[in-house]
């Protein structure tokens, strides 16, 4: 079985930036990425769990792609994390079909 080296980006965002966040992605060359509701968990500030009522979703988004598209990628999120929350983590992976990463 052959193995591609791809990167891996885990973006954790507020929902009004997926937009933005999906068209930077498609521009800086990534082939396709998930979107997952996040509901609840625990950062800086404490534990945080979404009721609906006033907050903003938040969406983890997955990428995996080159590391021209991941580097590019990062560079974009980290002007928008100047003045936007969110995470992001970028880790080494192995894919299969690595044509479609």
């Amino acid at each position: 079985m052959d193995l591609t080296p791809r990167k891996k980006l885990d973006i954790f965002i507020e929902s009004h930036a997926l937009a933005r966040l999906e068209s930077m992605l498609g521009e800086v060359g990534f082939k396709g990425w998930s979107v997952f509701t996040g509901v609840e968990g625990s950062g800086l500030h404490g534990a945080w769990r979404q009721t609906g009522v006033v907050e903003s979703e938040a969406r983890l988004v997955i990428a995996i792609g080159t590391e021209a598209a991941c580097q590019a990628a990062l560079s974009w999120l980290a002007d928008y994390f100047k003045s936007y929350p969110g995470v992001v983590a970028a880790s080494d992976v192995a894919v299969m079909r690595g044509d479609r990463f």
